[in-house]
């Protein structure tokens, strides 16, 4: 296209490189099959580093390829950067019947004319192809088969499921009660109310907590269990972490060497079983039923 164009406006610009320029007293025939035998100062080339686009050059090749300007404008500006960067590194341009541009050793661009042309202004007519038509399938393509992580998150989203389910009947039954939780410290009046004899027990470090021993006699329907220990310390911190998350349990002891974390409810025994069970789910524990 850079030929061509020279050949037919007789001056052709390459932005950041120079100006080609064509005597215009030589016609260039239009028939492909001959060549052109160029005299010597045919073209000349004047170097300017600070060139601008070339916007005759873009429309030349907008018409001629059919490409959008912007296209157009893009690829010429490709082809000028890489070729500058090839002359940069000593490697030189050849343009197929214009001749040979390379940089010389102090920055500037000699310019060596090429002696014979068979390019054209004349563009080639394109060979348009008919486009085949592609049978448009209606059916419905097969679905790809489920691989093994398919199966694992539906897997994993159904357990979530379960889990959330379990979650609310028990916060359903919590809430349902609606018991109270004893404080830290239980006060004799509490205990009078509850039924519950509060015994005192010695920490580690010397500090007193109150734990609740059972009595025979109780308001409540039945307990659940939902876990034993053997130290005071352990029961106390794992009571305040769960109670913490909104739990009404109860740290008990009759002999102040095992302590039960308890669950107290105020419903018929024939909901024991189905409560132990979601508690124990629900707590991943072994939880077992007591009654007062």
């Amino acid at each position: 296209m850079i030929v061509q164009y020279l050949y037919s406006n007789k001056k052709v610009t390459l932005q950041d490189i120079g100006t080609f320029s064509m005597s215009s007293d030589v016609v260039i025939p239009q028939e492909a099959d001959k060549d052109t035998v160029l005299p010597e100062n045919t073209i000349e080339f004047e170097y300017n580093a600070r060139a601008g686009v070339d916007e005759g050059l873009i429309d030349f090749i907008v018409q001629n390829s059919r490409k959008i300007r912007p296209l157009a404008t893009s690829d010429l500006e490709s082809y000028v950067i890489l070729n500058k960067q090839f002359l940069n590194i000593g490697k030189p341009l050849v343009i197929e019947g214009l001749g040979t541009l390379q940089k010389t050793q102090d920055g500037n661009f000699a310019f060596a004319q090429a002696s014979i042309s068979h390019v054209t202004t004349r563009e080639t007519p394109k060979v348009v192809t008919e486009k085949v038509i592609e049978r448009i399938i209606f059916a419905t393509p097969p679905k790809e088969k489920s691989n093994g992580m398919n199966k694992i998150i539906i897997l994993s989203t159904i357990g979530l499921i379960i889990l959330s389910l379990l979650a609310y009947e028990v916060y359903h039954f919590i809430s349902k009660n609606n018991v109270d939780v004893p404080s830290e410290q239980l006060s004799t009046e509490t205990a009078k109310q509850e039924n519950i004899v509060p015994a005192t027990v010695q920490k580690a470090n010397d500090s007193t907590i109150q734990i609740s021993k059972i009595v025979t006699k109780d308001s409540n329907s039945f307990y659940v269990v939902i876990k034993e220990y053997q130290d005071l310390a352990i029961a106390q911190k794992r009571l305040e972490k769960l109670s913490s998350y909104g739990n009404n349990l109860i740290l008990t002891t009759q002999d102040s060497i095992t302590y039960k974390m308890r669950m107290p409810f105020k419903l018929p025994l024939t909901d024991t079983l189905r409560i132990r069970d979601s508690l124990s789910k629900f707590f991943q524990a072994k939880a077992f039923v007591e009654l007062p």
